[in-house]
């Protein structure tokens, strides 16, 4: 069965690494009142050579509006290669959302600090 494991840190968020089809990897935050696919540092993406394909407006939980460039993603997840469209980011914070998590099983245990997503 294809899993993704990771970890729940002393901050108590759940972390699990995606990795791009370069072999570049980064944690991001599991948030799952995020709708979108990935949300990836601008450092990230320069360091990758990602390309910029567009530009959109978001409305955030309190409802403001941001304005954020949009790449597209190929990784490696459970299993399969996957181009994702992910948000690029102005902060350090990258975070995967329900959209990675369609057709899985979400598992976070506070108990071991870890984290798996798997695919049945």
């Amino acid at each position: 069965m294809p899993h993704e494991s990771g970890n729940v840190n002393a901050s108590l968020e759940a972390r699990i690494n995606i990795t791009l089809l370069n072999g570049a990897g980064i944690k991001c935050l599991v948030d799952t009142g995020f709708t979108g696919a990935l949300v990836l540092p601008r450092d990230f993406i320069t360091r990758n050579a990602l390309a910029i394909v567009g530009r959109e407006t978001f409305k955030t939980v309190d409802n403001h509006e941001i304005n954020a460039d949009i790449v597209l993603a190929e990784i490696e997840w459970l299993g399969e290669r996957q181009t994702q469209r992910a948000i690029v980011s102005e902060t350090d914070e990258a975070m995967i959302g329900t959209e990675m998590l369609i057709g899985s099983v979400l598992t976070i245990d506070y108990i071991t600090a870890s984290i798996t997503i798997t695919k049945p």
